[in-house]
This record gives structure tokens, sequence and C-alpha cells, in this order.
């Protein structure tokens, strides 16, 4: 079972399922639905988890593979926060528990102001050692001045709420939720469907 796995994306007013197993690289199979409604139009979840749940069954029958975990992708409305965070007349080395610790302090402060968000995503968008910057972790260097740059992308805590509460009536756990925007940027051009980047 660890080694299949499922992806659905709700994008604009299409439902995608995706299998991938990693076992065999390139076996893959995806479908494409048409919903009766967007997500963010606040489409009857009776009606949407109905769909869903019909859905599912016919791409369990198609891969021969029951689906009972599974990532979801959203294109649902999105913030992204932006902070510098710094640590400063250290003369030790920048050690990993130094970001660990600034990240985890710049996490609170965003999930404290936005109470009614939940964080998908965190990315570390630089390093700043000393006025100068590096795109990967710069290890066992010295300063006096050091600032990560991150960001964060959210989403409304009733888009989770939603997508969990569908998904738990279809029987699947969601492993993780996705914003589509963000996995987007790691596609490329020969991808057929918004999950193969997730």
């Amino acid at each position: 079972k660890d080694s299949q796995y499922f992806y659905f994306a709700i994008v604009g007013q299409n439902l995608h399922i995706n299998f991938f197993s990693s076992k065999d690289y390139n076996s893959s199979y995806q479908k494409k639905y048409l919903m009766p409604d967007t997500f963010d139009n606040n489409l009857n979840l009776i009606i949407l988890t109905k769909f869903i749940s019909e859905k599912v069954k016919d791409f369990e029958k198609s891969v021969g593979s029951f689906i009972e975990k599974a990532n979801v992708i959203t294109d649902s409305m999105y913030e992204q926060f932006s902070l510098s965070l710094k640590n400063k007349y250290d003369s030790n080395n920048i050690s990993e528990t130094d970001v660990v610790r600034l990240i985890s302090d710049a996490k609170k402060q965003i999930t404290r102001n936005n109470k009614d968000c939940v964080i998908l995503h965190l990315l570390v968008n630089k390093y700043i050692v000393d006025d100068e910057e590096y795109l990967e972790f710069p290890a066992n260097i010295s300063y006096k001045e050091f600032i990560v740059e991150v960001s964060f992308i959210t989403v409304e805590n009733s888009t989770v709420k939603t997508l969990n509460r569908i998904f738990k009536d279809c029987n699947i756990e969601v492993k993780k939720i996705i914003s589509h925007q963000y996995s987007k940027k790691f596609a490329e051009k020969s991808d057929i469907g918004p999950c193969a980047a997730g």
C-alpha cells in the first residue's frame, strides 16, 4: 500500500484523480471529471460529497485498488505572507537549530495574527549572512547578522475543514492539502494534469 499514492485536485470546475506507483516509476493513471460547480461557489456539500464518492468508486474500479489515503490539491483562494527573521551578533557558526527556532517563531506569529487561516506551505526564500545572500543553507559560517527570508502560503480554515469533511464522508483520509498555485510552479510543460507536480 505504501507504494501507491493517490492525488485529488479540485481545480476550477474539474475534479482530477491521479494514481502513482513508486514501484514502477512509469506507472500512473489519471481521470478528469467535470463537477456540477466550482468548489469556491459554495457548491452544496451533500451534492459535492455524493459526486466525489461516485467518481472515487469509478476510479477505484479502473485502477483495481481502494483509495484509503490521498493528498488533495485545491485552487481555493490563498494568502501569502513573507517575513524576514533576524539573529544578531552571534559569532557562532550558523546551525540548523537557529533556523528552526527562527521559523518556528515566525510560524507562531502568522498563526496568532491570522486565526482563520491554516498554513499549507512554508518556503525559505533565501538566507542573508552579513549582507551576503545564499539560496541554500550556509553551513559552518560564523556571522554577526543572520537573516532568513520565509514565505507562508495559507488558506482559510473553513476550506480545510470542508475538504477534510468531504473526503472523510467518502472514507478517505486526507494526508496533505496542497495549494495549486504553489504546486503548479513545479509542473513541467508536458504535465497534462495538476497532480503531477503535487
